[in-house]
C-alpha cells in the first residue's frame, strides 16, 4: 500500500473508532449529529449488506433539477416511483398516467417506455462498441463498514428544523470525508438532508455540485425483503409499446431522464 493509501486507511479507522464511541455512549444532553446520520443511513445501507433480509426499496419522490430550466421537463416537479431490488433490478416511472415514462433494468435486460424515448436515446448514443455487461449495484466498501457508513462523511452543519409535514426535523449538510475524496473526479459536492426526528426518516435530500444540482423530496419510502418480479416486466397495457435498449445505454438513459421534455415525446403533444 502506498503512503496515500495508508493515510486514507488511517483516517477512516480513526473516524470509525470515533463513531463507535459516540453510538455506544448513546444520547447525552444534545442529539449527536453523527448518530442522526447513522440512523438515517441504516435502512439504505442494509440493502447492500450481504446478510441483510432487506433487499428491496420502493419510494415515491419528487425531483427538482437545479440545472433544468425547461418547465416542461417530464420527470421533474411531479411524483416518480423508484423500485429497487438488489442486486440488479431498478425501475423508474412517472405516476402521471397521461405522461408515462418508464426506464427499467431487469438484470441485463433494459427496456424503456414510450418507444419515442428509446429511439431518442439510441439516436444520441455513440457508435456501438464491445458488448457491455452491467455490474450489480454495490457500494465500494466492505460489509463490516456499511453499518458505520456515517463515518465516511464530514458533517459541516447540523441544526433543528421543521419538516414539510410541520413536524420536528434535523437539517444537516454533509460531504465525503476529505481523505476519501482523493482520486475522485467529482469532489466539490455537498448534500443537505432533512431528517424527521420521530423516526429518522429522510424527508428531503438536496445535492449541490458542478456536475449536477437538484433536490429530492421523499413522499414515501418502504423497505422489503423482495418486490414482486412482475414490477420489472412491462404491464400488459404497455407490452406492445415498450422498446429494449442495449445495456450500454442504461447509464446515459439515467442521466437523460431529468431532461426529457414534452417536445421529446410525440404522443404527448
Amino acid at each position: 500500500m502506498d503512503d496515500r493509501g495508508k493515510a486514507v486507511e488511517k483516517a477512516l479507522a480513526w473516524r470509525l473508532s470515533l463513531l463507535v464511541c459516540l453510538l455506544v455512549a448513546g444520547p447525552v444532553s444534545a442529539q449527536n449529529k453523527y448518530d442522526v446520520l447513522a440512523h438515517m443511513l441504516q435502512p439504505y445501507g442494509a440493502l447492500f449488506y450481504s446478510r441483510s433480509a432487506t433487499k428491496a426499496l420502493q419510494a415515491d419522490v419528487v425531483l427538482t433539477d437545479g440545472t433544468e430550466t425547461d418547465a416542461s421537463a417530464a420527470l421533474t416537479n411531479q411524483p416518480v416511483r423508484i423500485s429497487l431490488q438488489m442486486p440488479d433490478k431498478l425501475r423508474l416511472e412517472t405516476l402521471d398516467p397521461n405522461r408515462k415514462v418508464v426506464l427499467c433494468r431487469n438484470g441485463q435486460h433494459v427496456w424503456v417506455y414510450p418507444p419515442e424515448l428509446a429511439d431518442r436515446l439510441i439516436a444520441e448514443a455513440p457508435p456501438p462498441g464491445p458488448e457491455v455487461r452491467l455490474p450489480d449495484f454495490h457500494l465500494p466498501i466492505k460489509d463490516q463498514e456499511i453499518a458505520l457508513a456515517a463515518a465516511l462523511f464530514q458533517i459541516v452543519r447540523f441544526e433543528s428544523a421543521t419538516g414539510p409535514s410541520g413536524r420536528p426535523a434535523w437539517s444537516l449538510d454533509f460531504r465525503l470525508a476529505p481523505p476519501l475524496t482523493q482520486g475522485l473526479k467529482q469532489k466539490d459536492w455537498l448534500a443537505s438532508a432533512l431528517i424527521r426526528q420521530r423516526d429518522f426518516q429522510l424527508e428531503q435530500l438536496a445535492i449541490q455540485g458542478s456536475a449536477w444540482s437538484g433536490k429530492l423530496r421523499i413522499l414515501t419510502s418502504r423497505f422489503f425483503h423482495s418486490l414482486p418480479p412482475e414490477i420489472f416486466e412491462p404491464a400488459p397495457a404497455l407490452k406492445g409499446s415498450v422498446r429494449d435498449i442495449p445495456p450500454s445505454l442504461f447509464g446515459p438513459a439515467l442521466a437523460r431522464l431529468s431532461r426529457i421534455t414534452v417536445a421529446d415525446i410525440q404522443s404527448w403533444r
